[in-house]
């Protein structure tokens, strides 16, 4: 346990002497495909939550780097990322969220997006959803952004919601948003998600949303 808090307390002031400017980097963005490996994530039937989370990242990335963006992805394959760094963290859950919160530092992007897959015990409940750290002004401004692009694609009223729980979003030094793309537990979203064209559409939305985030910041 000693040894645990020893390197968290000198990964955080590694951290925080690490500054950062949205316009100092604005070129480079950072995808989040979650899950993966080992962490299917959630799921229903042909859908895992890993492989549409990946699916999801890689268009995206291909519409950011149309648009001149340089991005980088925590990762384009299907790997967990526990052992990514040395860690002496036990939880495999842990070092996952740790590493990628590592991997966000060491870029210094301007923004990232983390993409997710949701469920529910309410099998109504359907649409994108997007999440940001509720003490982060850019990062509603951000989520804003990228749910009123998600809604249009999928005909939803949905409203991006702060959060003081998210591990990501919460500790990284830039703005970034947990967006999740639809419910598996919904018929409408398990049906849409399964298309291809539909799931390109979602990316190229969020693409469109990270340029508007960023005229608007500069």
């Amino acid at each position: 346990m000693k040894k645990i808090i020893i390197f968290l307390a000198s990964l955080l002031i590694a951290c925080l002497a690490l500054p950062f400017d949205v316009h100092a980097n604005s070129t480079v963005i950072l995808v989040d495909p979650g899950h993966g490996g080992i962490d299917g994530g959630t799921g229903r039937g042909p859908l895992l939550e890993k492989n549409l989370n990946l699916d999801i990242a890689l268009k995206t990335r291909n519409w950011l780097q149309k648009s001149g963006f340089t991005v980088k992805m925590t990762r384009d394959n299907d790997v967990d990322l526990s052992s990514l760094y040395p860690s002496p963290i036990q939880s495999r859950h842990k070092r996952d969220l740790q590493n990628r919160l590592v991997m966000i530092r060491k870029e210094s992007p301007a923004l990232f997006i983390s993409i997710h897959i949701n469920s529910s015990t309410q099998p109504k409940d359907k649409g994108p959803l997007v999440f940001y750290a509720v003490e982060s002004s850019e990062g509603k401004v951000l989520a804003t952004e990228v749910q009123s692009a998600l809604n249009q694609v999928a005909v939803s009223t949905q409203r991006p919601v702060g959060r003081k729980n998210l591990f990501l979003i919460r500790h990284a030094p830039c703005p970034g948003v947990l967006a999740e793309m639809g419910y598996v537990t919904n018929e409408v979203d398990a049906k849409r998600l399964l298309d291809a064209t539909y799931r390109d559409k979602l990316a190229r939305a969020m693409a469109e949303a990270v340029k508007r985030f960023l005229q608007l910041s500069t």
